[in-house]
């Protein structure tokens, strides 16, 4: 059998240079599939992030909110303290993070009056928030309004 090595070479050569040509295709495909799964986790993972942030953030104000509460020197300040903590978690913590709508303070107690030693206090703050609306080619979806709630039991002191 007689070989014809320069028809053998010039083959080769153009196989090598076929393959070199295909060499940023594996990264080009790559990104054309993880693009449009990446921007909708994205998303979700924005959103996760958001609610947990005020869901937590609405634990520290029921909590806060109760400690105000049974700590109030008589039934007189109560409402006026439960207020100011309303007021100062509203401008410290909900505003800088683009929230506008204002919580909803509920207090249950266990015993009439309030204060009465050893009783239970249960603060409950509620807050419905308005998400934002897309734009742009997602404009059709709908953001619902999602209602957060979280409560908090404090125990009033035996020795009041």
């Amino acid at each position: 059998m007689i070989f014809d090595f320069p028809k053998l070479l010039r083959s080769l050569t153009h196989l090598d240079r076929g393959l070199r040509e295909e060499r940023g295709s594996a990264v080009i495909e790559f990104i054309m599939l993880a693009i449009p799964l990446l921007i909708p986790l994205t998303i979700y993972l924005g959103a996760v992030h958001a609610n947990s942030n005020i869901n937590s953030a609405l634990h520290n104000l029921a909590r806060q909110s109760a400690r105000a509460f049974i700590t109030s020197p008589s039934e007189s300040y109560e409402e006026a303290r439960l207020q100011s903590v309303l007021v100062q978690f509203q401008t410290q913590v909900l505003l800088p993070s683009g929230i506008l709508e204002t919580p909803v303070l509920a207090v249950e107690c266990s015993k009439t009056p309030c204060l009465t030693p050893d009783g239970r206090v249960r603060v409950t703050a509620t807050l419905i928030h308005h998400a934002g609306t897309f734009a742009g080619i997602f404009r059709f979806l709908s953001t619902p309004e999602i209602q957060f709630s979280a409560s908090d039991v404090q125990i009033v002191d035996a020795w009041r």
